[in-house]
């Protein structure tokens, strides 16, 4: 079977083999031009039976894949939906449909590896954190404006920041290392105080897991929290655990 993980702008698969994730890729999609995305990314993928899917990237999307799955191998995508509990995770959204179908998978994947309490950063275009007890509840989260996000933000809105490139890990010479190593260090520690935060509520038996497409770019500056755990295809877990309920 495929699991797929479409976000805002990016899309990780995999596909799954007697409970093994035994292929894993990732890329870029542009909404105005999906079908050729989905032929891009997809076409070194054999003819799936099942096709698993979390995404937070709105209708258009969703129906460019369903088209796309009827066409090439004649099957209808399942799309994963937050529900209040399922799996042995309980929500504690009043609305379980407000919290995003990626973060609901990333908390059943966590709940079936590890099985204690967890922090779960989902580093992407976005931020997001979600926090989830011993016992399978989910006790809340937090969103954040992702790497791009700040910078972008710079860009459009300060006169004298025209371009950023690179990385710039300390302090700058330069306006455009500047607004790198700031905005990397402001989440930097907008992370480390959630973890703070989190363990407090959680207890020290709490683990951190580190998700998405900028965690590599992340993991050296969270090195002091303990036992940080680096796992990229968390949601395609939580996709595939989904699929055995």
């Amino acid at each position: 079977m495929l699991t797929i993980d479409i976000g805002n702008s990016g899309v990780k698969w995999g596909i799954w083999q007697e409970d093994q994730l035994i292929l894993a890729d990732d890329g870029r999609y542009e909404k105005e031009s999906l079908h050729a995305t989905f032929d891009e990314i997809f076409s070194g993928a054999p003819r799936q039976d099942t096709v698993w899917v979390s995404c937070v990237a709105g209708h258009d999307v969703e129906q460019a894949l369903i088209d796309w799955t009827n066409k090439e191998w004649s099957i209808e995508p399942i799309f994963l939906r937050t529900a209040s509990e399922f799996g042995g995770v309980s929500n504690i959204y009043p609305l379980p449909e407000e919290h995003g179908a990626d973060r609901w998978a990333a908390l059943l994947g966590a709940k079936k590896l590890y099985d204690v309490p967890v922090c779960i950063l989902d580093v992407g275009t976005a931020v997001t954190v979600d926090l989830m007890d011993v016992g399978g509840v989910h006790r809340g989260g937090r969103i954040m404006p992702g790497l791009d996000m700040m910078r972008n933000s710079l860009l459009q809105n300060t006169a004298g920041v025209q371009e950023v490139e690179g990385d710039c890990p300390g302090f700058a010479i330069n306006t455009a290392d500047a607004v790198t190593s700031g905005t990397v260090h402001m989440l930097q520690a907008g992370l480390l105080e959630v973890c703070e935060s989190a363990k407090e509520r959680l207890g020290d038996e709490m683990r951190v897991i580190l998700t998405g497409g900028t965690a590599e770019k992340m993991l050296p500056l969270l090195e002091q929290i303990e036992g940080i755990l680096h796992e990229p295809h968390l949601v395609l877990y939580g996709l595939y655990y989904a699929s055995e309920q």
